[in-house]
């Protein structure tokens, strides 16, 4: 019976054809490559925390980070929760978007919607946030309609002051570069 496991053994090696795959008869097409060679983390989810303590989770449908030690991760259909201690927190979905974890920022872009905790509610290009210290720019056009009425600006900017002498922390929202204001005032009861 050994006699007979060894012969068999062999005559996979004696008579066995060529690899096809080393001989070039299979060949592997450039999408095949790329999954063996790029890496790829499905629903990824990232938190922390701000210098003054403010909570923020970054989830995405995908995450391609750049290498085996990433500096930067691309991501496709990313989205961000930021609660605010004090000030103003926020809620931002968009298609693309990338995080930066030694800069500790991050860039969304792909029609970017921000859902802001005072009632606003904004839509822009491309948003850049700083994770760091929890501020948020949108460097190009925007447009943002709230309780107050709508607002229609070359960019926006919403930021964290903290006051050293009162230990207060306060959120601003800023619009600038050719803003258009359109007030809608409460109805008086």
């Amino acid at each position: 019976m050994p006699v007979i496991a060894v012969l068999l053994l062999a005559s996979v090696f004696i008579f066995g054809k060529e690899d096809a795959l080393r001989s070039g008869t299979i060949s592997i097409d450039a999408d095949t490559i790329n999954l063996t060679t790029d890496q790829k983390i499905t629903n990824p989810q990232f938190s922390g925390l701000t210098n003054l303590g403010d909570s923020f989770i970054l989830k995405a449908i995908e995450a391609m980070p750049d290498s085996p030690s990433p500096e930067k991760i691309d991501l496709i259909g990313p989205s961000l929760e930021f609660d605010a201690l004090q000030g103003v927190g926020f809620k931002i979905s968009s298609k693309n978007g990338s995080v930066n974890f030694i800069k500790q920022s991050a860039e969304l872009n792909g029609n970017v919607y921000i859902d802001m905790t005072n009632g606003y509610k904004a839509i822009s290009e491309k948003i850049q946030l700083n994770l760091k210290l929890g501020n948020l720019i949108a460097p190009n056009s925007v447009e943002a309609s709230g309780p107050y009425g709508k607002i229609i600006a070359g960019s926006m900017e919403l930021f964290k002051d903290f006051d050293n002498k009162t230990s207060q922390v306060s959120g601003n929202l800023n619009f600038s570069d050719g803003v258009t204001l359109i007030y809608l005032p409460s109805t008086v009861k």
